[in-house]
């Protein structure tokens, strides 16, 4: 039987039919309205229409599984949302959350893990990312879980480690800037759109004093892509270098113009105003990210003190170094940066301009090389990219003193990028002679070898480190050489020349290890005379009285026991 209702129409007796529309719409309103009435059974069948008239649709699957989860049917609610991910969207991140969520209530904890970390591995800002790590500290801390999330940061550190080198901030990151010039140009002749390594090669090159090759670098990139924030950053700063204030001036709008959320991007573009000289815009950029984020972060914290005494505003800045004295790992940064303020204020010292790294300034921090140097444990130390950037600024830009200082410090990293920037620094042509021979011992006592070069009376040559004798340490100190002739007369006068070679060789290897320590000196050459005597005497079964040797050569006693045992230490960490 017809069910239909019709309405007949006195004038021209037609029938009107009124029909419902029945759609993946009119079931979902149903569904909801269900849900709400916490009417499940009718609510299921509602969202199980859904998906009748909508099969392509993920939300309506989506909804569905919902229901389901809801009546406790996890693993049919499962079923759906696999569906989704194997048939219709396999980037639909909420279905991760919500198999999650249903592994959870099964008692499947590593299971749920797992979804759980695929969620914030898709959309880690996403909607449910705040419940997400909520859910991971629950499975960990309460349920004995941590294994899948171990395993996690394995995989995900190895990833970031594999993208790291091939776009160069593994070097950059860890100051092997030399290293980084190197792999870049190989990544970039080989794939010339990949433009984070672009962006990274023109930063290599720029903290390598290569400023041309940079300009260029970063001009074909935004030939390629006008809006790249980190090239428009890179080309502010090349032409703050080059004295270029017009083009500068254009440049640099962009930056002012555009704020992005990414806290690293922002950072960058902050840092890059306040460098290139534009303070209050680099305030403006750090104010609003710390507004944005809500955060303490010792970076951002001192990047703000930096743009406000920057700009003269010497209270706000107090206020922030004082937040940043709070994290114990800056405290020595806050305080330095303080002192100096209070300096300013009280008129005791003249105005001050601040560095944006939150790091002590290159100055003061070539000044701890000496200190670092004595160091035992110089892997502490020696990986921090920002000391290193700080030695290679020092190497090419620091006075006569600093630089002996650099390449003391390079010395002791001792690794192929510091090779790289002595062998560098050699083939430069406005290198006093003092220095080239501080160069060559710092890199004889590396163990370098090959081929170098090197200007030599107007010209650049090629020489071969092998061909150097080590006795050319003997040339930075008048008494390290007075010692060493001193002793292999001695040993000739007596009748002992064939000493005279094991007896170089020892004040040799204390020399380069003495190399390493700038606060070692040698006071009274003679005491060293008699102690290296005294130690190759007694190893090569020569008669010798330590008393009568401090008689000869008018030294006490004491004096050639201490020293000789200094020299003892040395043939013993060296296994002679």
């Amino acid at each position: 039987m017809d069910t239909r209702h019709y309405r007949q129409d006195s004038s021209d007796r037609r029938s009107n039919v009124i029909a419902m529309k029945f759609d993946a719409s009119y079931f979902f309103e149903r569904g909801v309205r269900f849900l709400q009435r916490n009417d499940l059974p009718r609510a299921l069948r509602a969202f199980r229409k859904t998906v009748e008239y909508e099969p392509d649709n993920p939300v309506n699957y989506c909804n569905l599984a919902g229901v389901l989860s809801e009546m406790g049917d996890f693993e049919a609610s499962n079923q759906v949302l696999q569906h989704v991910l194997n048939h219709l969207d396999p980037n639909m991140a909420e279905c991760q959350f919500y198999l999650a969520n249903n592994y959870a209530n099964m008692g499947q904890y590593d299971t749920a893990e797992e979804y759980v970390l695929r969620y914030l591995d898709m959309d880690p800002n996403g909607e449910y990312a705040a419940d997400a790590e909520e859910m991971l500290d629950i499975l960990v801390d309460e349920f004995g879980g941590g294994r899948v999330l171990q395993k996690w940061q394995e995989e995900r550190e190895k990833l970031d480690n594999v993208s790291a080198v091939k776009d160069g901030r593994y070097f950059l990151e860890n100051g092997q800037f030399e290293a980084a010039v190197e792999w870049l140009e190989q990544v970039v002749q080989e794939d010339p759109n990949h433009l984070a390594a672009c962006n990274n090669l023109c930063l290599a090159y720029y903290y390598t004093g290569q400023h041309d090759k940079a300009l260029q670098m970063v001009e074909e990139v935004l030939q390629r892509q006008p809006d790249n924030l980190h090239a428009l950053c890179n080309r502010a700063l090349l032409l703050k270098h080059y004295g270029a204030e017009a083009a500068l001036a254009t440049a640099a709008e962009p930056l002012t113009k555009v704020f992005s959320l990414n806290l690293d991007i922002a950072m960058k573009i902050g840092t890059t105003l306040g460098i290139i000289g534009w303070h209050r815009e680099a305030m403006m950029v750090f104010r609003r990210l710390l507004h944005v984020s809500q955060s303490d972060d010792p970076v951002l914290l001192h990047a703000v003190a930096a743009a406000a005494a920057n700009c003269g505003e010497w209270a706000t800045a107090e206020r922030y170094w004082l937040l940043l004295k709070r994290d114990h790992g800056y405290r020595h940064v806050a305080e330095y940066y303080l002192q100096r303020l209070a300096a300013v204020r009280a008129d005791i010292a003249a105005d001050f301009r601040v560095g944006y790294q939150l790091d002590l300034p290159i100055e003061a921090q070539l000044a701890e090389v000496k200190d670092k140097l004595k160091s035992s444990a110089p892997d502490e130390w020696r990986r921090d990219p920002l000391l290193r950037a700080s030695l290679y600024w020092g190497l090419r830009h620091g006075n006569h003193e600093t630089r002996r200082r650099v390449i003391r410090a390079l010395a002791v990293v001792a690794d192929s990028d510091a090779e790289k920037a002595l062998r560098l620094f050699l083939g430069r042509p406005d290198i006093d002679d003092m220095l080239r021979l501080y160069a060559v011992v710092a890199l004889k006592r590396m163990g370098a070898k090959g081929r170098l070069k090197s200007w030599q009376d107007g010209a650049l040559r090629e020489i071969s480190l092998d061909d150097i004798s080590s006795d050319i340490i003997l040339s930075l100190n008048p008494q390290w050489r007075y010692v060493s002739e001193r002793v292999c007369h001695w040993l000739s006068t007596n009748g002992l020349e064939r000493l005279a070679v094991e007896a170089k060789r020892l004040w040799n290897m204390y020399l380069y290890d003495m190399f390493l320590h700038a606060n070692r000196r040698i006071s009274k050459p003679d005491i060293w005379v008699a102690s290296v005597l005294y130690i190759v005497l007694r190893y090569y079964g020569v008669p010798v009285v330590q008393r009568e040797l401090a008689a000869e050569f008018r030294v006490s006693p004491s004096s050639i026991r201490k020293c000789s045992g200094r020299l003892e230490q040395i043939l013993l960490k060296l296994g002679v």
